[in-house]
């Protein structure tokens, strides 16, 4: 299949599952650092692109500014806004409310922003955790952490 007729063929989930383990991965990179071009970056993910994705796809279906556009066009904006629906309604906890209570607050959270329903669970399951969607100081929710040092513990503070 010529480039020119992948030109506009929408993501399947499996190319988004592979796009967001390749951007982890190559941003996780500890040997290569932060001292990479974006050119680099890009390259590299497109890259771990082909080895998640298990070559199923023809060659030359997509490439390194596909990659890019992707993710940051699509993916990583609809993902921190699930992120951000997330710890709201993590601050908006009741008591009582099962798991399929919380679900539904945090789609009709994301709801609110958007036009379209989330539908990117799966690159969620592979992106949660990362530091990129790591919650800032001010957003997580519960009690704030004592320390002690040695003066405290001599003075019975």
């Amino acid at each position: 299949m010529a480039i020119s007729a992948m030109e506009g063929r929408a993501w399947t989930r499996k190319e988004d599952e592979a796009l967001c383990r390749a951007y982890r991965c190559v941003s996780e990179d500890s040997v290569r650092g932060s001292s990479r071009t974006s050119e680099g970056v890009w390259s590299r993910t497109f890259k771990k692109y082909y080895e998640f994705y298990e070559s199923t796809t023809p060659l030359n279906t997509r490439n390194h500014e596909s990659c890019s556009s992707k993710w940051k066009k699509h993916l990583h904006p609809s993902l921190n806004k699930w992120h951000q629906a997330l710890v709201k309604a993590a601050s908006r906890y009741e008591s009582g409310a099962n798991y399929y209570d919380e679900v539904c607050q945090v789609e009709g959270l994301y709801m609110e922003d958007n036009s379209k329903p989330f539908n990117h669970h799966s690159c969620w399951e592979i992106c949660k955790g990362w530091v990129l969607f790591e919650d800032s100081p001010q957003q997580r929710v519960g009690p704030t952490p004592v320390f002690r040092n040695d003066s405290s513990i001599a003075y019975g503070d």
